[in-house]
């Protein structure tokens, strides 16, 4: 089971896309779609959900499109993950929600899930867009001189 969901996924893509575009430059969304190689409907409806959630911002008009709204070290991971699911992300399974019994090693289990919930929120919401773009620029830079060794 994937942690991240295709549309997590491909909204994580479109941002670090724009996250790495000169500032004041807005970027169309068939530019990004061609570049991250998401189907252009669909990355539509991603950004109108981040657009509605405060992430990036749209530029209608010649020479519009779509940009940050906020500088990429203000921007989580978590935002963008809550942005699609909510907090729901990594709640206890519907099985275990739904039994009544309480048993200590239901307990044990339930428990379990809240400190791995809370572990994974605490990674999402302390990881910056900025951190993924630096780490992304290192591997480019990797693969950029791996040819040459």
């Amino acid at each position: 089971m994937p942690l991240f969901s295709a549309k997590i996924e491909y909204a994580l893509r479109g941002i670090l896309y724009l996250a790495q575009q000169p500032v004041g430059l807005p970027v169309q969304s068939h530019e990004i779609a061609a570049a991250e190689h998401i189907p252009g409907p669909y990355l539509d409806q991603i950004l109108a959900v981040l657009k509605r959630e405060g992430v990036v911002r749209s530029l209608r008009g010649v020479g519009g499109g779509y940009e940050l709204a906020k500088p990429p070290s203000q921007i989580t991971v978590g935002d963008i993950v809550r942005a699609f699911s909510g907090n729901r992300t990594f709640e206890p399974s519907e099985a275990l929600v739904r039994d009544s019994i309480s048993t200590t090693t239901i307990q044990c289990i339930r428990n379990f899930q809240r400190r791995t919930a809370e572990a994974i929120w605490r990674l999402l919401d302390s990881t910056t867009i900025q951190n993924l773009l630096e780490q992304k620029q290192l591997l480019d830079q990797a693969q950029s001189i791996a040819p040459y060794l």
